[in-house]
């Protein structure tokens, strides 16, 4: 690739400059955030991640339209980035509203075909403003290329502080005035670059940022977030206003509250909260004052059916409060209910007082924590008469800067094996899960038992698997079935109270130790050798803190073409596909594949036009650039964010909520890598010895959070949740600091005359990034995070070999 040395514009770097790039990279990652989150809510989480990975390649395409466009090369740079920030702010808002009107439904793409039009269009709103936000990152990168780790250090300051403005800025305005505030920041930074000479930009900026924010006025109605047509209970609440409660949003959840219309037959009314317009739902329960005089219709009262009253009981998901109000009618004398989203438990308890009454307001039996279940059992050292776990399934995704698909750890073996610790010898454990998940829900606690005796196992005695028949909606398997499990196992007179308990719940026992008819949950419950549970097929191996997937049924290696087909061929039957169809792995790797398609398009062919003006271009003054260079800046992008996702996931474990791991995890990594490249030129003194410390540093420190985070958690999980905190921050900031270096080093060794190729870097390292995002999840699925971790450190050494070439290279120039 030729590059004119004489395109080189000598330019003066101003303070408007590094605040701009502060507040467009904040801004950016806002955006990149609030989609997630209101994709989540329009579609699925799955296919809100897809988008938006696939949106992010505007951060690459930039960089290459950049690099071969000679009117943005030559048009001065202040009028160019003012010009494109305002475009930006614009985009932001009307990208959402066109965006909205597209009925775009992924589940529905095999058997409407108009949604094959649908799909690129919502593909191009989403990625033009991410276009424009990457194209004036690209220029201030290229066009002041002697201060890039001045502008990389404001660049990531300002992604880390995008963590705090989402923390504080969607709960108070939702997913769509999320949105308002990403156009607002653009808005400031067009007059930020624009204030010295284009007064008329700059007016015509802040008009447009005053007319944005009047969509804050009546919003919903205004600038809504239109829910797609097989998202079944979203569409209610739009047809029936009348019903709807209230409205709450967190950073990772959106929670519509409706009146149900029809009489309890067990005499609780409820209110129905609707996560994320139909992802999720939990029943909200009236509650007029004790004692309680019906029994709740609840499947959670076969965990009590053994006890008349339970001392102590632990709830894992509390929710709604549905199993808060079955252990009150059971008599428990203490209830610890845990509920990781505070929406849920501000309703139950404060904000929904007057319906639920004295379920938990005043109510000294019960103890309500926002938190995330298992990090309070692990750091308490008491055991509990009864553990319940109903229906703990989290169908949203968490906002990580890296997009990734965040599992949490309720069903891990590690986690099982927590449980059973934590119950009395004669204590139950209750866990309902969808009925395809169960066979791998006994396997789970097969071997937490199994290692948890040391190599003994017969718990012949200790299941009991039940279901709700299926309805016509759901076919052949129950979207709620479950395991009763009894530390110390059942007795005959036992079984018999739990099925007479279960008829009255219109309940099926699938199997107990009374059972003589054969099936795969009689032969899971039934095995004793060790070798007989441990090779069990490949979908019901348990997952495990490396591998936290419960949901992962499928698994890359089973998936088929009927299979992908049947996920994309759902229609009205959409939730059901998110617990038995290979949704994930299918959506990874069709993400996969344009990713690398796109790569294709939008960076080889460029480069290899560059090839052919490269010999009939040549001539004084030009310098032939390094395509071999190039992967440098594509190991920096791919290794940076699997780290990102690597980390954000394991302080999941260990830090609880998914807010907090957000802030501290994603804020600490990006505001040290900007303190990392503000000083990369001052430490180490320069040369080959500099490349061989910061990389060796980079792979030692990746390798030992892979390896020591397991006793990171083990030790200190009782910790209070401030120190873990601090702590976590001392661990990743290190990291953080020398992972900033790496870009602003390889920026310094590109000569005067490729100044297009650091746009192209930029380019790279963008598609990489994506690209990166993906990989990291397909590998975790595989292989596990600990590998991942590994392979990051690997591929910063690759970095490092390409960095050595390269400085060897220039050296004789």
């Amino acid at each position: 690739m030729l590059l004119n040395n004489s395109s080189v514009r000598s330019e003066k770097i101003k303070s408007s400059h590094y605040t701009g790039i502060f507040l467009i990279a904040l801004s950016t990652l806002l955006l990149e955030f609030t989609l997630t989150r209101v994709l989540s809510v329009a579609l699925w989480y799955h296919f809100a991640f897809m988008i938006i990975s696939v949106a992010l390649l505007g951060f690459g395409i930039s960089g290459v339209v950049y690099s071969v466009s000679k009117k943005l090369n030559e048009t001065e740079t202040d009028k160019l980035l003012t010009i494109l920030a305002l475009l930006y702010g614009t985009s932001v808002i009307v990208c959402f509203l066109l965006m909205n009107k597209i009925p775009f439904d992924p589940f529905s793409l095999l058997t409407d075909p108009v949604q094959f039009l649908y799909l690129p269009l919502y593909y191009l709103l989403i990625t033009i403003p991410f276009f424009f936000a990457g194209l004036i990152i690209t220029i201030l990168l290229s066009v002041f290329k002697n201060s890039v780790s001045k502008l990389y250090f404001f660049d990531l300051t300002g992604a880390g502080l995008a963590c705090l403005a989402f923390v504080l800025i969607i709960p108070a305005a939702g997913g769509n005035g999320g949105i308002i505030f990403v156009a607002a920041f653009g808005f400031l930074a067009a007059m930020v670059f624009g204030f010295e000479k284009y007064k008329n930009l700059v007016i015509l900026s802040a008009v447009l940022c005053g007319l944005s924010f009047t969509y804050m006025i009546d919003r919903d109605n205004r600038f809504p977030v239109n829910v797609t047509a097989n998202k079944i209970y979203g569409n209610y609440i739009k047809e029936r206003p009348d019903l709807k409660v209230r409205t709450d949003w967190n950073t990772f959840s959106k929670i519509d509250v409706m009146k149900d219309e029809e009489k309890a037959a067990d005499g609780y009314d409820i209110y129905l909260a609707v996560i994320d317009a139909g992802n999720a739902t939990t029943n909200i329960p009236n509650v007029k004052s004790f004692p309680l005089k019906t029994k709740p219709a609840d499947a959670s009262n076969l965990a009590f059916a053994l006890k008349d009253s339970a001392e102590k009981v632990f709830i894992i998901g509390s929710a709604g409060g549905g199993e808060i109000l079955t252990g009150l009618y059971h008599n428990a004398k203490s209830i610890t209910a845990v509920e990781i989203n505070g929406i849920l438990n501000d309703l139950i308890k404060r904000d929904l007082s007057y319906w639920t009454g004295p379920l938990i307001k005043d109510n000294k039996r019960v103890k309500l924590i926002t938190d995330d279940a298992r990090s309070v059992l692990s750091s308490k050292r008491i055991t509990y008469d009864v553990i319940v776990s109903a229906h703990t399934i989290s169908s949203s995704a968490v906002s990580s800067g890296a997009m990734s698909m965040v599992e949490n750890y309720i069903l891990t073996k590690e986690a099982v094996k927590d449980y059973l610790n934590h119950l009395e010898k004669d204590g139950i454990l209750f866990i309902s899960r969808p009925e395809t998940q169960i066979p791998k829900l006994i396997n789970t606690l097969k071997q937490a038992r199994l290692e948890n005796s040391l190599g003994s196992e017969d718990s012949r005695k200790n299941f009991i698997i039940f279901r709700r028949p299926p309805n016509e909606f759901e076919g052949d398997k129950s979207f709620l079935a479950g395991v009763i499990y009894k530390k110390n196992g059942f007795t005959d007179e036992e079984i018999i109270d739990i099925r007479a308990e279960s008829s009255s719940l219109n309940m099926d026992i699938l199997y107990d130790p009374l059972t003589t008819q054969q099936s795969i949950y009689k032969e899971l419950a039934e095995s004793v050798k060790p070798e007989d549970i441990y090779s069990s097929d490949a979908s019901l191996k348990p997952a495990t803190d490396d591998k936290p997937f419960f949901d992962q049924n499928i698994g890359f290696g089973n998936l088929t073409i009927k299979g992908i087909k049947e996920t994309f061929s759902q229609d009205d039957k959409a939730i059901l596909a998110l617990k038995d169809k290979p949704v994930a792995e299918t959506t990874l790797i069709a993400i996969f594949i344009q990713c690398v398609l796109a790569a294709g398009l939008f960076i080889l062919l460029p480069l290899k036009l560059f090839r052919k003006e490269d010999k009939s271009s040549k001539s004084q003054g030009e310098y032939s650039a390094d395509r071999k260079y190039l992967f440098y800046f594509a190991c920096l992008g791919f290794g940076y964010i699997i780290l990102q996702i690597c980390l954000v996931q394991k302080f999941t474990l260990f830090l609880g909520q998914p807010s907090i791991t957000l802030l501290t995890v994603v804020s600490t990594m990006l505001v040290s890598s900007g303190a990392g490249s503000f000083f990369s030129g001052k430490i180490f003194g320069s040369g080959i010895k500099k490349l061989y410390l910061v990389f060796g540093i980079i792979a030692a420190l990746i390798l030992a959070i892979a390896f020591l985070h397991p006793f990171l958690y083990e030790y200190f999980v009782r910790m209070d949740l401030q120190w873990r905190i601090i702590l976590s921050v001392l661990i990743i900031l290190p990291l953080g600091f020398f992972l900033g270096m790496p870009f602003p080093l390889g920026i310094s060794m590109i000569l005067p005359g490729e100044k297009r190729f650091t746009s192209f870097a930029w380019a790279v390292n963008g598609f990489f990034s994506v690209i990166g995002t993906v990989s990291a999840i397909i590998l975790a699925m595989i292989m596990g995070f600990k590998f991942v971790f590994i392979l990051a450190a690997f591929i910063y050494i690759i970095a490092m070999l390409l960095a050595l070439s390269r400085h060897r290279k220039i050296s004789t120039v």
